[in-house]
């Protein structure tokens, strides 16, 4: 009697084993919620084409510059056509202005007026620029300096005195980087031109610049 019962209870539990095992069998794999929700690589950021392994850089840019006319003794019409060799020094970067950038560049001035007479015009300026943020490959900037130049223009126009000009400036442009590092340059300046009282009556006259240029900086390493 009693080695019926245990047969009876050894059937039972094989029998539940048997069920257990079939129904473990025709279960599907799950996939570990980790590789189910795998994260995604972030998208790289975009390049900054402005970006910079140096605090130097170089450039070149043409200009013509016109006389406004606006004043009564600016009647000669004065225009010119100039090269300026580049170089900056990059003072420092802003991570959160609206201003990205500090610069002061070194110009050289060569060249000469083309109307009413042919003049040579040899100097060099300093200039100081702010740089704007990029958007995709422009930067915008403004321009603010002076320089001086030697010049005998005087010989043939009333509105300059001497053989020295100073020459305050200001405008604004923007860079097009055609690649990293390497940038489209164009710009408009106002220029005044006089002799800052060396030589009476020193009338100067005012002009209105466009020039376009190239500028190189750097790669990173």
């Amino acid at each position: 009697m009693i080695l019926n019962i245990h047969k009876s209870k050894l059937a039972a539990c094989t029998l539940f084993a048997a069920c257990f095992l079939s129904a473990a069998a025709r279960t599907p794999a799950q996939t570990p919620p980790s590789m189910a929700h795998a994260v995604l690589p972030a998208a790289p950021l975009s390049p900054s084409y402005s970006t910079t392994s140096s605090r130097w850089d170089f450039g070149a840019q043409v200009g013509y510059s016109m006389e406004y006319g606006f004043d009564q003794h600016e009647v000669s019409h004065i225009q010119m056509l100039i090269a300026q060799p580049q170089l900056g020094l990059i003072v420092t970067n802003f991570q959160t202005s609206a201003v990205r950038r500090f610069e002061i560049i070194d110009e050289g001035i060569l060249g000469g007026t083309v109307h009413p007479h042919t003049a040579y015009l040899a100097g060099d300026a300093l200039i100081f620029r702010l740089e704007g943020k990029e958007f995709g490959r422009w930067v915008p900037f403004f321009d603010a300096g002076a320089g001086a130049q030697h010049t005998p223009l005087a010989q043939h126009v009333i509105e300059v005195d001497g053989s020295i000009q100073f020459t305050p400036q200001g405008g604004f442009g923007v860079e097009y980087f055609v690649a990293p590092q390497r940038a489209l340059v164009f710009e408009w300046r106002t220029v005044h031109m006089s002799n800052a009282g060396l030589v009476p009556p020193n009338m100067g006259f005012n002009s209105s610049m466009i020039t376009v240029g190239f500028r190189w900086f750097r790669k990173p390493r």
